[in-house]
Order: structure tokens, then C-alpha cells, then sequence
């Protein structure tokens, strides 16, 4: 009865670590970049409106800017668009809380867009990443030479 019982425990114990081990890949996995155009690269310059710190990916929200810092219209409306950055954590062991980015500040990001069309993108693994450049657009635009990069893959 006594061996019986162990022999239990262990099988119970052995279907119980290998449900772990299987259910374990999913929940570390990370989901796919392939709805990117890897291809493709943009450097975006807007004003931020909003700053999303999810608990996945960051998300930063902006409207386009031209070369002097006046809005790109169509329609009549601003042209928005929307970068992923990396993980929460990844820009908390930056130093990067949600206060970095005021509403208002002009950055200039690199993107590879949504193959879908819409305005939307994921920072780059190669180059560029974000460049803020305070509050008003300077002359020559917001590049690395004109504000402070703060975000690369």
C-alpha cells in the first residue's frame, strides 16, 4: 500500500511538471513583428499626445510635423500617428517613466511601418529609435544633432 501510494505521488508529481513545462512556452513567448514592414524604415517628426506605458510594449502617440513645426493636415485634421517602443520594464531600467515625454514635446522617431497602411509602427532594430527635442521644433528640425536621443533597440 505504501509503494502504492509513492508511485502515485511521483506519477502525480511528473504529470504535474510536465503541464508547467508545456503551458510555460506560451506564456514566455513573445508575439511576432511580422505585421511590421521590416523593409520599410520612416523618420516621423511630431508633437506628442499621448504616452502609453502599457504592460507589454510603450506606446508613443503623436501628430506629424512639418520641416518648421506647423502641423500636417488632411482632411482638415492632424495626421496622428503611433510608434511601439519596447517592454515597460525595459524603459523603467531606463530610467523612463511617463513624465520623460510632456505632452507637447517634439520627437523624431524611426519606424518600421504597419503593412496594413495604417499610421502605425514599431521602433526600429537597426537605427535612429527617438530623438526628443523639447517643446518647440528646432531650427533645422528635431534630429540627433538638434535634441537628445533617448530611445534605441
Amino acid at each position: 500500500m505504501r509503494k502504492r501510494t509513492l508511485t502515485v505521488r511521483l506519477v502525480r508529481g511528473l504529470v504535474g511538471t510536465l503541464f508547467i513545462a508545456t503551458m510555460a512556452g506560451p506564456a514566455m513567448s513573445h508575439h511576432s513583428f511580422s505585421m511590421y514592414d521590416q523593409a520599410i524604415s520612416k523618420d516621423l517628426t511630431g508633437k506628442l499626445t499621448r504616452f502609453i506605458l502599457g504592460a507589454n510594449h510603450a506606446q508613443l502617440i503623436f501628430e506629424l510635423l512639418g520641416p518648421g513645426g506647423d502641423p500636417i493636415l488632411e482632411n482638415g485634421e492632424p495626421v496622428v500617428w503611433g510608434v511601439e517602443t519596447g517592454s515597460a520594464a525595459s524603459l523603467a531600467r531606463r530610467g523612463i517613466t511617463v513624465e520623460t515625454f510632456q505632452y507637447g514635446t517634439i520627437i523624431t522617431v524611426t519606424l518600421n511601418p504597419l503593412r496594413d497602411g495604417r499610421n502605425f509602427g514599431a521602433m526600429t532594430n537597426t537605427a535612429g529609435g527617438i530623438v526628443k527635442c523639447g517643446m518647440t521644433m528646432p531650427e533645422g528640425g528635431c534630429t540627433e544633432q538638434t535634441g537628445e536621443i533617448f530611445m534605441r533597440n
